[in-house]
């Protein structure tokens, strides 16, 4: 007996290592080794900040904005420019997730962001969700729609990201109510990125820090009076990009970000 339970312990502990190394692999893959390597060096290291950082409660109520997404790549939350986000890291997320590469493709992709291509989308795939099994339905015969079948994919593949995680976004806290998920929206996730990808750009060079400062700017008008205060923005964000990347794994970071001393977002006002 004890010969049996001890090989089902070695077992366990062997798939557990070979789900590890599957999921490795295919992050490897998709980020590359250098960000791989990153990122496991600084897991569980919890909030990075610059202890001789001293930026005025403005400054970081502006630039707090994209700490969610500077979090989630191990950067520094107390700054304002400067990500603190690993160089190979911060060229993956460029090139391989935003496909930018210069000054053009950078200026084309903040541009977008600004006009809130999420919040855009979320009033349809709301919509959408209310209507239940006919959602998708209602979503390929809208009248506004007709003429664009690559906006109404997108929107059908975000009903469904919706649809698979709208009960585990309720258990989390992000949303109480669909009602609730109405009034809080996806702008923070256009916000947030808007914010950290300008950032990311200017570091590469790719925009000078002028109409960085733009984008940040533009950030925080777009959603200083469309949030009460820290908790919505959060939760409006892993909203966003739960519909965006099919997983609500960023309710945990949010509400770190949300408790942690370390966290500006803990002391400083909306």
């Amino acid at each position: 007996m004890t010969k049996t339970i001890i090989l089902l312990i070695i077992a366990f502990v062997a798939l557990m290592v070979f789900n590890f190394l599957v999921k490795a692999l295919w992050r490897v893959r998709k980020d590359g080794w250098g960000a791989f390597w990153g990122k496991l060096k600084s897991a569980g290291q919890g909030p990075r900040v610059d202890a001789d950082a001293h930026y005025t409660e403005e400054e970081l109520r502006k630039f707090s904005l994209g700490n969610l997404y500077v979090y989630q790549q191990q950067g520094t939350l107390n700054t304002t420019f400067a990500t603190g986000v690993l160089n190979n890291v911060r060229e993956t997320i460029l090139y391989s997730y935003f496909s930018i590469k210069d000054h053009t493709s950078a200026v084309e992709t903040l541009q977008w962001l600004a006009s809130a291509p999420s919040q855009t989308a979320f009033h349809y795939v709301y919509e959408a969700f209310l209507q239940g099994k006919e959602g998708k339905k209602w979503l390929r015969a809208h009248e506004e729609l007709k003429d664009h079948s690559d906006f109404v994919a997108d929107c059908v593949e975000k009903l469904e990201n919706l649809q698979n995680n709208f009960e585990y976004l309720v258990s989390e806290g992000i949303v109480a109510s669909q009602e609730d998920m109405g009034r809080i929206g996806v702008l923070a996730w256009d916000a947030g990125r808007l914010n950290f990808i300008a950032r990311l750009c200017h570091e590469q060079g790719f925009i000078d820090k002028d109409l960085c400062l733009q984008c940040v700017d533009v950030a925080y008008e777009m959603t200083k009076d469309a949030y009460t205060g820290w908790k919505d923005y959060a939760y409006s964000y892993v909203l966003g990009r739960t519909l965006s990347m099919g997983s609500a794994n960023m309710s945990g970071l949010a509400k770190e970000l949300l408790e942690k001393p370390e966290s500006p977002w803990s002391y400083v006002k909306w």
